[in-house]
């Protein structure tokens, strides 16, 4: 399901499926789900888990992201973009950086998935 639902959130930002980088960052959602304290050792830990996965080194792993990411804010649903990462978008860059995507998507997934598992919670 988690993999599901990472798919599926890419797709409305407006990651590119055929971009190297949108598969490092399906892995790197995932590891964050499952063990959120990684979120501050993204160059440290993270990087070199997915690098591992997919036979690639960390700062190629990097490097895909970024250029992941610059696509989804190039060529993505801007309106989509905007709403989700507001003003925490550098505006100098015009795009968020790597860590900040990552935990930014990952808390949002995180939200989301607790909503959905909350009886109380009216759909």
């Amino acid at each position: 399901m988690t993999q599901e639902r990472i798919f599926e959130e890419l797709n409305r930002i407006g990651i590119p499926t055929n971009v190297r980088g949108r598969d490092y960052i399906e892995t790197a959602l995932d590891q964050l789900l499952q063990h959120p304290g990684r979120r501050y050792a993204i160059t440290r830990e993270l990087y070199p888990m997915v690098a591992e996965v997919h036979g690639a080194t960390a700062a190629r792993v990097e490097r895909a992201i970024r250029h992941a990411i610059a696509s989804a804010f190039t060529r993505g649903n801007v309106e989509y973009l905007n709403r989700y990462f507001g003003y925490t978008v550098d505006s100098r860059k015009d795009k968020p950086t790597n860590s900040e995507f990552l935990t930014m998507v990952a808390r949002r997934l995180q939200m989301k998935g607790e909503n959905q598992h909350d009886p109380d919670q009216q759909s």
